[in-house]
């Protein structure tokens, strides 16, 4: 981005050399300073189209964020309703909730035996095991 030159205070500030012969001021200087207010607008000018286009790329990033969500939403609400159970389905539905309690169970248990073990080992150090 090119710099800018001027303040609206330095603008407001300006006083320009006058001539020496009549009344009125340096041409020249009238125009160089001119010129650098030009290109400030031109430096203005650009950031504006930048921050313009950045601004329509977060919207259509935004829109496609909500539109994922309003899909997500719809997905967890439509999930939980099942469809209704014939006659062979709810015990099926029986037999696989058994089948999860006991698999938690045998993690448990297993997991029980291995803190038991290794309190014994602590307790008792490693001979324990071999001494039996």
């Amino acid at each position: 981005m090119e710099q800018v030159k001027y303040t609206q205070k330095d603008i407001l500030e300006r006083v320009f050399k006058q001539k020496r012969m009549g009344v009125g001021y340096d041409p020249a200087d009238v125009d160089s300073f001119l010129d650098d207010i030009i290109k400030d607008y031109g430096a203005f000018g650009s950031r504006v189209e930048q921050l313009k286009s950045e601004v329509a790329r977060l919207q259509v990033a935004l829109k496609d964020a909500q539109d994922q969500l309003v899909a997500v939403k719809q997905q967890q609400s439509v999930a939980p309703q099942q469809p209704v159970q014939t006659a062979s389905q709810p015990q099926l539905v029986e037999d696989q909730r058994q089948a999860a309690v006991a698999q938690q169970a045998a993690v448990t248990n297993l997991d029980l035996i291995k803190r038991v073990a290794n309190l014994e080992r602590v307790v008792f150090g490693r001979d324990h095991n071999s001494a039996e």
